[in-house]
């Protein structure tokens, strides 16, 4: 029987900034920034106008997507929150890895020797 070998390959992951992912949900779906800002509230009230602005200065990364912004977006055009904090945090510096799997934690996180713990 022929020996089998497995490779590994590296998967590149396009980089996208997380206000890109906003822009791509929210063009998915047929919206304006118009629509989108007439779609979300604020509090304090602030006119859609200025809603407006706000979504372009996020999805052209000149403003930060907050957590309060970020679940506005989930409740208001289903944006994946899993995948938000991916590029998030990618745009913080962060180190991509599949979506779906979990990095190895035990550099960080060492189990206890037995009989030391």
């Amino acid at each position: 029987m022929p020996e089998r070998r497995e490779t590994l390959t590296t998967i590149s992951v396009p980089a996208i900034s997380p206000g890109n992912y906003v822009r791509l949900r929210r063009e998915a779906l047929g919206l304006s920034v118009n629509d989108l800002a007439l779609m979300l509230e604020t509090v304090p009230g602030v006119s859609a106008h200025r809603r407006a602005e706000w979504l372009t200065m996020i999805e052209t990364g000149v403003e930060d997507i907050s957590v309060y912004v970020a679940l506005a977006l989930h409740d208001t055009i289903a944006i994946d929150l899993r995948i938000l904090a991916y590029w998030m945090a990618i745009a913080e510096g962060a180190k991509p890895y599949r979506i779906g799997t979990m990095p190895a934690l035990l550099p960080m996180f060492p189990y206890p020797q037995k009989g030391t713990g």
